[in-house]
């Protein structure tokens, strides 16, 4: 096996030196893709495949970058490369090794944000990140692709993912009480790499424009487009002045923990690689659009969380309001950019659209139910 070249460490915190951006710089501002644009491959992490590096090669670069030893188990990821290191006689460890498609900033800010909440809420049961042997948070090492990647080491959350649970009722509430916590822990956070273009950001559903040739099916390519229209001419304008910070933009059951498959408690949020600069709302929203539910009453669970959220960040009222048509959007954008990477990696098609069915039941009982109903179930009284 190639021995990995192991580069300069670089710091990701305050005072940080930033290395390189891989977009393109006009006098030093960091361009982003014109609307309506699929940001070209070279710069889109969307259109690169996940890493394929061995157990071996993690074993290895644990050793000499960590100085950690142990049993190795590969974790499904969609674009990085992530192992689970089990130390004789100590506690697992996640090794995280960045697809170098990655912009270097993006990956900074990931690292810095996990740092920072470590200072404001230690309690908060995110993963911890562990220097490596000079002390560094992360490191760059050249792999056998000849490319470099940021390698990091962070604490491994026990627990069952939600996807693989039963939430119990009080769960929900717990979720959003949670999510809140996690947006205040942030809301002194800031990097300049926090606007950079997310196609999973709601703020950037317009982008999904040239995408939607890839859902083959006709009706429902046709109802996306409406989504998308309807975004552009009624929805984007009014996201401008509602409140925005760095936020998680991932709260889904596969990024939550919990305690037993019958959960009750939270015992973890995992998957950092989503964080982005948007309106709060839009990342209170990801979350609602996971727990719409079939049956007589869809928005039950959503309500719960919502509430979880208010009781510790309540809404405006055009925050709330948004929130049916921002939902729907979450569920847009599944399915546009499930279907479109599916097309293009056929053989990891399962795991990129393992939310789509998901996402279309999600989408389908939000406009049967309307927007009204939709708010009216949604406990409007959180509204400050």
């Amino acid at each position: 096996m190639r021995k990995p070249v192991v580069g300069q460490a670089y710091h990701d915190c305050h005072g940080a030196v930033h290395r390189r951006m891989v977009r393109r710089r006009t006098g030093g501002v960091l361009m982003s893709p014109p609307p309506g644009v699929i940001p070209d491959v070279q710069s889109d992490l969307l259109a690169h495949a996940a890493l394929n590096i061995s157990s071996e090669q993690a074993a290895e670069l644990a050793n000499d970058l960590f100085d950690v030893r142990g049993e190795v188990h590969r974790l499904n990821a969609e674009k990085d490369a992530n192992f689970r290191i089990t130390p004789e006689g100590g506690p697992p460890v996640l090794l995280k090794i960045t697809n170098a498609a990655e912009d270097r900033a993006v990956t900074e800010m990931q690292t810095a944000a996990l740092m920072h909440l470590a200072q404001v809420d230690p309690g908060l049961p995110v993963p911890h990140v562990l220097p490596a042997r000079n002390g560094a948070p992360s490191q760059l090492v050249t792999l056998s692709d000849g490319r470099e990647h940021v390698v990091r080491l962070l604490t491994f959350l026990q627990g069952t993912t939600l996807s693989s649970a039963k939430a119990a009722s009080a769960l929900h509430f717990r979720i959003g009480a949670l999510l809140a916590r996690l947006t205040i822990g942030l809301q002194g956070f800031s990097h300049p790499a926090s606007d950079h273009v997310l196609l999973w950001d709601i703020k950037q559903a317009h982008r999904l424009r040239p995408m939607l040739d890839a859902v083959e099916e006709t009706d429902l390519r046709q109802r996306l487009t409406r989504l998308i229209d309807q975004f552009e001419d009624e929805v984007a304008p009014r996201l401008k002045d509602l409140r925005a910070q760095v936020v998680h933009n991932d709260f889904n059951p596969h990024n939550l923990l919990v305690d037993t498959p019958a959960a009750n408690c939270l015992t973890g949020v995992i998957d950092f690689g989503d964080i982005v600069r948007t309106p709060i709302v839009c990342d209170l929203a990801v979350a609602c659009s996971y727990h719409v539910q079939d049956g007589p009453d869809p928005m039950a669970a959503v309500a719960r969380l919502v509430a979880g959220y208010c009781s510790h960040l309540p809404l405006t009222e055009e925050e709330f309001a948004l929130l049916p048509d921002l939902m729907r959007l979450r569920h847009a954008t599944t399915l546009v950019v499930g279907a479109w990477r599916a097309r293009r990696y056929p053989e990891n098609a399962a795991y990129i659209r393992r939310n789509a069915a998901a996402s279309l039941r999600g989408l389908t009982a939000l406009d049967r139910t309307g927007n009204p109903a939709v708010l009216a179930s949604l406990h409007p009284e959180q509204i400050t």
